[in-house]
C-alpha cells in the first residue's frame, strides 16, 4: 500500500506522525517557543519544518519558527509552495553573516546551515570558514541579546578526523602544506569543531544551554540524488533503471539514519541534552558501500544489476565513518525506529511519487 501525503505537506503522513508521536513529551516543553532556524530550506530543515508544522496541527503545539534564507521567495515559489503563509512559520531574508535579527524574542536557535561544495569551487574553503565562524558568532551574539534558552548546532562526524597523530607517544606534525590544510575534509571538520567550541564558550558567559549534534549519514525524502551522497546516487540509478554503480572498491563502511528519526533525535537533544556535551546522530546498521549498492538495487527491482568499478586491496582495512551511539542511547533514550532497508524503500517510494507527478 502506497503511503499517503496529507494536504499541505510533501512528506508521508507515516513519517510525520512517527516523529510527532515519539516527541510527545519533548514537544510539550517547546510550547510557546519561538525558534530561529538556519539551514531551514535544506534536507534537515524541510524535514524539521514539516514535522513541527504537523505537530502544531495535530497536537495543538503553540510553536513559532522563523527561518533564515538568502532568498525566501525563490524557495517558496520553486521548491516549497506548500509552506507559504503557514501559521507559525515565517521567513527572514538574509545571509548567515549579515542578517538582521528579528525584533521578537527568540527562545531557541537551531543552527543547521552548512556550506556544501557540490560545485567543487576553488573558494569553497574560504566561504565555509567564513560562514562557520562569522555566522556562528552572529548567532551567538543574537542569543545573548535575546536571552535565548538554548542553541543547537549541528556539526559532523568529520570532527573525528584529526589532522595530526601520535605515534609511540610522540606528536607527528601531520599536514605537509597548504594543500592539506585547505583540503575539504580538513576545513569541514575543523570548522565544525570550532562551531562547537564557540557555542560552548559563549554559553558559559551568557547562560543559555549549548547543544551539540554531531551528524553522520542520512537517508530520506529530499536527499539529493545527484550529489556526492553514495546512497542517493544508488537510488538515482535504480529509479532510472540503470546499473547501480560504485565508483570505488565498495569496502568503506557506513551507517544511515532515516530522516524522520533525525528530526526526533535533534529535538530530543535540544530539549534534554546536557549543555556543552556532543551527541552523535546516525544509524546503527553497519553496511559496506558495496552491500549498500546491492541492497538498493534489490529494493529497486534489479538485484543483479550492480557494478563495482574498483578492486579491494588484499588485507587492507576498510575506511569507516560510523558513530558510537552509547551516549545518545543511554542518556537520551533514543533508538533507531526505521531500519535501513525500510528507510531506503520509503525514500525510493517518495521519489517515485514525485517523478510520477512531475513535482
Amino acid at each position: 500500500m502506497t503511503p499517503t501525503t496529507p494536504q499541505g505537506y510533501t512528506l508521508f503522513e507515516t513519517d510525520l506522525e512517527l516523529a510527532a508521536s515519539l516527541l510527545e513529551d519533548d514537544l510539550r516543553q517547546l510550547n510557546d517557543a519561538h525558534m530561529f532556524i538556519t539551514g531551514g530550506t535544506g534536507f534537515f530543515g524541510i524535514w524539521l519544518l514539516e514535522c513541527l508544522l504537523w505537530a502544531r496541527e495535530t497536537r495543538g503545539l503553540k510553536l513559532r519558527m522563523t527561518v533564515l534564507s538568502r532568498s525566501p521567495e525563490a524557495f517558496l515559489e520553486k521548491r516549497a509552495p506548500h509552506l507559504r503563509e503557514r501559521d507559525g512559520l515565517s521567513f527572514l531574508a538574509g545571509s548567515l553573516t549579515t542578517f538582521e535579527p528579528p525584533a521578537e524574542t527568540v527562545t531557541h536557535i537551531l543552527h543547521l546551515a552548512s556550506e556544501t561544495n557540490v560545485e567543487q569551487s576553488s573558494d569553497w574553503a574560504q566561504r565555509h570558514l567564513h560562514a562557520a565562524i562569522d555566522g556562528t558568532r552572529r548567532l551567538l551574539d543574537m542569543a545573548a541579546q535575546h536571552c535565548t534558552e538554548a542553541v543547537l548546532v549541528t556539526t559532523s562526524g568529520a570532527v573525528y578526523s584529526p589532522m595530526d597523530s601520535v605515534v609511540d607517544n610522540l606528536c607527528v606534525e601531520g599536514p605537509a602544506g597548504v594543500a592539506d590544510y585547505a583540503s575539504e575534509r580538513t576545513v569541514y571538520g575543523e570548522a565544525k569543531r570550532m562551531m562547537e567550541v564557540m557555542t560552548s564558550v559563549a554559553a558559559r558567559s551568557h547562560g543559555y544551554r549549548a547543544l551539540i549534534a554531531r551528524c553522520f549519514a542520512f537517508v530520506g525524502p529530499y536527499l539529493a540524488l545527484d550529489s556526492n551522497y553514495a546512497i542517493g546516487n544508488f537510488m538515482r540509478d535504480a529509479l532510472m533503471g540503470r546499473t547501480v554503480t560504485v565508483d570505488g572498491d565498495g569496502t568503506p563502511l557506513r551507517s544511515y539514519l532515516y530522516a524522520a528519526d533525525l528530526v526526533v533525535w535533534l529535538m530530543r537533544i535540544l530539549v534534554r541534552g546536557r549543555t556543552g556535551v556532543p551527541y552523535n546522530v546516525g544509524g546503527n546498521e553497519i553496511v559496506s558501500i558495496g552491500e549498500l549498492a546491492r541492497l538498493t538495487a534489490r529494493i529497486g527491482g534489479a538485484a543483479d544489476d550492480v557494478l563495482i568499478k574498483g578492486t579491494p586491496v588484499p588485507g587492507a582495512k576498510p575506511s569507516a565513518y560510523l558513530p558510537s551511539l552509547v551516549r545518545t542511547e543511554s542518556e537520551l533514550k533514543l533508538k533507531v525506529s526505521v531500519p535501513l532497508e525500510e528507510a531506503i524503500r520509503r525514500t525510493m517510494e517518495w521519489n517515485r511519487e514525485r517523478i510520477a507527478h512531475k513535482v
